[in-house]
């Protein structure tokens, strides 16, 4: 670390220094990225080498439109995702935006499964449900438990006057006139 601060100038370690809340909200959206990536990969997996249908045809070819939204809606949102990450370690004013806008959809969902289905989200009975109502009401449940804290951190957190001051550019030196 040492051999770093005398190679450096002094303006590149006070001018591009993240604060720690930036670094966490970073690596948190690249990390819930990748983890997404993986859940929904494995999920993809499994439809795409599900066995054909009575009539011999597999999914894809029975729902072409259907399997293909199912493809890209998740890897371009998953994309985004890690793309935001990436901007929030680098500094950039449109990755707070969007690191706010993500915030924002997400409180909208925590809302919304606390308002219009408090029964499925805060109580899962034991009988009178099916196995695959009990698991989306669990998933569902588990993506609010997860997505509401944070949710509300980032919007918090990424309104912060010291925080906006950190996606500022700096201002540039003028050239002296010839």
């Amino acid at each position: 670390m040492l051999f770093l601060i005398a190679a450096m100038p002094e303006t590149v370690w006070t001018s591009t220094r993240r604060s720690a809340g930036v670094t966490c909200a970073a690596a948190l959206a690249i990390l819930g990225s990748s983890s997404a990536l993986y859940i929904w990969g494995s999920f993809f997996l499994g439809v795409m080498n599900a066995d054909p249908g009575p009539g011999g045809k597999h999914l894809y070819q029975v729902y072409p439109f259907t399997i293909l939204l199912l493809f890209s809606v998740p890897l371009f949102l998953i994309a985004s995702g890690i793309r935001t990450g990436i901007g929030l370690f680098q500094l950039k004013q449109w990755a707070r935006r969007a690191a706010l806008l993500w915030a924002s959809v997400a409180l909208c969902f925590c809302l919304y499964m606390i308002a219009f289905r408090p029964y499925e989200t805060f109580f899962i009975p034991e009988r009178f449900v099916s196995e695959l109502e009990r698991l989306k009401q669990f998933l569902a449940l588990s993506l609010m438990v997860a997505l509401f804290p944070i949710s509300l951190w980032w919007i918090f957190f990424f309104r912060l006057p010291s925080v906006k001051r950190q996606f500022e550019e700096p201002p540039q030196p003028e050239s002296a006139p010839h």
